[in-house]
């Protein structure tokens, strides 16, 4: 991964500029002196922090409790599925990921139940959209089961609350460590968090 030089790595740099970057605003100081430039003003996740989320991948004990989450779309949107395994002592690893666009929801559902192979999942969140007719022949839940993606329940319909444990999970502080990780591989997360406004 490319890491950008940052301005305490230069010994030309004047001691003073060095200090006028540490009493910049938070924010500022964090992009220019530290090169976190995954904060800026309006970003609605505004805990998250590579340095303290993104982890390198591990092999996940057997015990852990695994779930899913799925937010489908057709062939104009993007499908993606996440998967999360629960440790012993409630912290939550986003370990693998799907984030695809154009295709059909029985191809986006095939890939997920192939990458899924070999695990056992308490439940598999969907959009709530997913149990919807619509006036078609399937539902999406129903395409998604056909296709080998077992155990769906619906998404809470209250965002705000979803969006609040993630804040939760996503805090830490000098003597808070977080308790959302998430595997450096899961790249569309990791890209997509910072964006979120």
């Amino acid at each position: 991964a490319y890491v950008p030089a940052l301005p305490t790595d230069n010994p030309h740099l004047a001691e003073s500029y060095i200090q006028t970057l540490k009493s910049l605003p938070e924010k500022m100081r964090k992009a220019y002196l530290e090169g976190n430039w995954d904060v800026f003003e309006g970003q609605f996740f505004s805990e998250f922090d590579r340095t303290k989320h993104v982890v390198k991948p591990f092999e996940l004990p057997a015990h852990w409790i695994r779930l899913r989450s799925i937010d489908p779309s057709g062939r104009n949107g993007t499908t993606s599925c996440h998967w999360y395994a629960l440790s012993s002592n409630g912290d939550v690893y986003v370990y693998r990921e799907y984030y695809q666009s154009g295709k059909d929801s029985d191809e986006h559902a095939k890939e997920i139940a192939k990458l899924s192979e070999g695990e056992t999942y308490s439940y598999t969140c969907i959009d709530a959209a997913a149990f919807s007719k619509l006036g078609l022949p399937e539902t999406t839940e129903e395409i998604y089961i056909r296709c080998g993606v077992m155990g769906l329940i619906p998404s809470m319909k209250n965002r705000v609350m979803g969006w609040d444990v993630v804040h939760q999970y996503l805090r830490w502080g000098e003597a808070l460590e977080p308790k959302l990780h998430i595997f450096e591989n899961c790249k569309a997360l990791i890209r997509t968090i910072p964006l979120a406004i």
